[in-house]
């Protein structure tokens, strides 16, 4: 496929991304909204993500709708930026049509916003590998990098409302140190996609090191609240398979193209 090509076919995904971000967001919203605000709350703090939360994944979708719209008429003038805005776009469009899910199944109602998620992960796969021409090793290990900003993001989230409505100390103690591991693996997760370099998978491990030293304790406490699996464990499951392969001899650089750097 040749650049007037891939110019041509990110533009037209990236129209449909925007359409279907700007869109689809709005609709769910107004007809969910307020159905999620008297629904049975299974968890403590649940109430808070559907009250609060809800509208703020809302804002990421739809402003990653934008972003794609942006990136739209960027590949149509055949502007550079177009692909990494793109990438930028598919970040925020994956969180926002993910998280929110959670509090509906958790209070036994249809995960509806599987909708935009399951054709935006669908979405991440053409853009990567048709548009961007990245490699299938690139691809994955972004989609993982991807996983944990978005399980280190719902753990900053539900800790935030568990420190609200029940006030245990460990959440006030750990609820911060997610955002910054969310932070990490955001930046890193865009950054390998354009141009690997040794500055990410620093950002990496200082990510990977965060959410186990702040969610393996945060799991350890609420599994034993709960008495069963948490969820705040996902998190730290995978940071730690991620930081496994950040500090193997050679595994990243191998799998992510990382430019060599110079010797000192």
């Amino acid at each position: 496929m040749n650049m007037k090509d891939k110019n041509v076919l990110g533009g037209i995904l990236a129209s449909i991304a925007a359409l279907m971000g700007i869109i689809g967001h709005f609709v769910i919203f107004l007809n969910w909204y307020q159905i999620s605000q008297h629904l049975k709350s299974a968890e403590p703090g649940c109430e808070i993500l559907l009250k609060y939360i809800f509208p703020i994944m809302t804002d990421f979708g739809i402003l990653g709708g934008v972003l794609f719209a942006v990136s739209a008429y960027g590949f149509f003038t055949k502007k550079n930026w177009a692909f990494f805005l793109s990438v930028v776009a598919l970040v925020l469009a994956l969180l926002g049509s993910w998280f929110i899910n959670v509090p509906f199944l958790a209070a036994g109602e249809p995960p509806i916003y599987f909708l935009l998620f399951w054709p935006y992960l669908l979405l991440w796969f053409l853009f990567l590998r048709l548009v961007g021409k990245v490699s299938w090793s690139v691809t994955l290990v972004s989609l993982v990098t991807g996983v944990a900003y978005i399980f280190c993001w719902m753990n900053g989230v539900a800790s935030t409302s568990r420190m609200v409505t029940i006030g245990t100390p460990i959440f006030t103690l750990v609820e911060r140190l997610h955002w910054v591991a969310m932070i990490g693996w955001a930046v890193v997760t865009v950054g390998i996609v354009m141009k690997s370099k040794e500055w990410m998978r620093v950002i990496g491990v200082t990510a990977a090191t965060t959410e186990l030293v702040v969610g393996i304790p945060l799991t350890i406490a609420t599994g034993e609240q709960l008495g069963r699996f948490s969820l705040f464990a996902l998190g730290p499951i995978a940071c730690l398979g991620l930081l496994v392969i950040l500090v193997w001899p050679g595994l990243w650089q191998r799998w992510t193209r990382m430019e060599a750097e110079p010797q000192a």
